[in-house]
């Protein structure tokens, strides 16, 4: 049976994967047609600029799930293992906290950019900082799956060394 979080995980691949593809076929479409037909769309930065959003904060998220995101460790690696737990679980807490607020700043920005629309498509800024408060509140989640696990006692698995290139 499939759970909440596995749908989410599922959904941020898609959003990032699509969002990078597009991404780079409007860059690709564009340089071609720059150099080849000598015609250049002026659209195709207010594309690559949205879907390169989408991917980063969604791809961030994919990062975090997997506990893939760069950080120095080596202190905490050497602490004994209840005290290890402690301070990954106030970390956990640190990390939901911002993402919280991060969560609702940036859904009182996306809101504010509704009536700002691209120069070119004329497409609300909305769509492209939108990204930023959904991404925070799926991580804000994960922070908080994390800290419970934490607190039990339970490792979080950690991606390893050569997956997190």
């Amino acid at each position: 049976m499939k759970t909440i979080r596995d749908v989410i995980a599922k959904i941020e691949v898609v959003v990032s994967g699509t969002a990078f593809v597009v991404l780079v076929g409007v860059v690709v479409l564009n340089v071609f047609s720059r150099f080849i037909l000598l015609k250049s769309f002026a659209w195709t930065e207010e594309i690559a600029y949205l879907c390169f959003n989408w991917s980063v904060f969604f791809g961030a998220c994919i990062l975090y799930r997997n506990q893939g995101l760069i950080s120095i460790d080596a202190v905490v690696d050497r602490l004994p293992p209840k005290a290890r737990h402690i301070v990954r679980s106030i970390t956990f807490a640190m990390i939901f906290v911002m993402c919280a607020a991060l969560t609702v700043w940036g859904w009182k920005f996306s809101i504010a950019a509704w009536i700002r629309p691209t120069a070119i498509l004329q497409i609300p800024y909305f769509f492209v900082d939108v990204s930023i408060p959904l991404a925070c509140a799926i991580m804000a989640g994960y922070s908080v799956d994390f800290f419970i696990r934490s607190v039990r006692g339970q490792d979080i698995q950690q991606a390893a060394l050569e997956e997190r290139a």
